[in-house]
């Protein structure tokens, strides 16, 4: 496997399609995610040099508040490459998966179960989009050594600073082995066109409900608390648990973050996200597939996204998008 995919990794591409008022900086070079834990900016600090008036230490001016920021986010399992699906396997429906990001357009995608010929075929399909992230078994992203990259709009925003860490007593330290503990992709990125920073946070909770992902929602939340005050955040993911009535859930959302569902303004779609490849019954309720914001975020909306093309859908997940408001700090 291309060692590459050991590493966040930001490759030259074509631009993009015309998209109405964005900057059209070009990013050049790679950018590299650490694989240890959440590296917070340094502070700055500023002293007057002895001998001299306090005040020229003093005598920066103050900065320019950033401008408000719309952004459109979406989650999304695309269903591992690996998964004995028969008529629905990935040869069957990558097409539509691509399709069906195209269509909902989104400029932060956070994706799970992501295998390294997932990630290199929709690199292909997605010129615009470059990502971060690496597979939590450090393989080259085989078997189920899922990745939880991060896409991102590059003629947008940048990473300034990304990694990953592990759900595990050792957060910092990768994990390897026959127990390969699931993961959070991290990133700060800086929008282009408004000057504005957002911290992105991207996961895939184990299946066992209770104590392993109530301690992986702490550590989350953790992590978050290390931020600067007032830092927008945004976190997305497929965390096996039932959003509004889990432990799971209330776990998560107890320290301050946000239901972008609970609190979006409006919402469309089926409250369910997990479709075993067909349409949702009616009636059926569950999701588990949830977007959190943190900070100076409102969500004037939310959606659940249903697509499907003579009788196929991309995934046994649907999308779940939201457009999200950003202001103050």
């Amino acid at each position: 496997m291309p060692a590459r995919l050991l590493g966040a990794l930001t490759s030259g591409r074509a631009a993009r399609p015309p998209r109405a008022a964005v900057a059209r900086t070009r990013v050049r070079g790679s950018q590299l995610a650490g694989l240890a834990g959440l590296c917070l900016p340094p502070c700055a600090l500023v002293a007057a040099a002895p001998g001299l008036p306090a005040q020229v230490a003093q005598a920066e001016p103050p900065a320019v508040p950033a401008a408000s920021l719309t952004l459109d986010v979406t989650t999304f399992n695309i269903r591992t490459a690996a998964g004995r699906d028969g008529a629905n396997a990935w040869r069957h429906r990558k097409e539509l998966v691509a399709e069906t990001i195209r269509r909902i357009d989104a400029d932060v995608l956070g994706l799970q179960e992501v295998l390294a010929e997932q990630i290199e075929y929709l690199e292909r399909e997605l010129p615009h989009y470059r990502w971060v992230g690496v597979d939590r078994g450090l393989n080259g992203g085989t078997g189920l050594s899922e990745a939880t990259p991060i896409f991102y709009r590059y003629g947008e925003m940048v990473p300034i600073e990304s990694g990953t860490f592990w759900l595990s007593d050792e957060p910092d330290r990768p994990v390897r082995g026959r127990r390969v503990s699931r993961i959070v992709t991290w990133a700060r990125f800086h929008h282009l066109e408004t000057g504005r920073d957002l911290h992105v946070f991207n996961t895939h909770f184990t299946l066992r409900r209770g104590p392993r992902q109530l301690r992986s929602a702490e550590q989350i939340n953790e992590r978050i608390a290390r931020l600067p005050a007032g830092s927008a955040v945004i976190v997305m993911g497929d965390f096996n648990a039932l959003a509004e009535s889990s432990e799971t859930w209330r776990v998560a959302t107890r320290d301050g973050l946000r239901d972008a569902w609970v609190v979006a303004g409006e919402r469309r779609g089926p409250p369910l996200t997990s479709n075993g490849f067909g349409p949702p019954p009616a009636g059926r309720q569950g999701r588990i597939d949830w977007i959190l914001v943190g900070g100076p975020i409102e969500v004037p909306s939310a959606r659940t996204v249903l697509h499907s093309v003579e009788g196929r859908w991309p995934s046994d997940h649907y999308p779940v998008a939201a457009t999200l408001r950003i202001g103050g700090r």
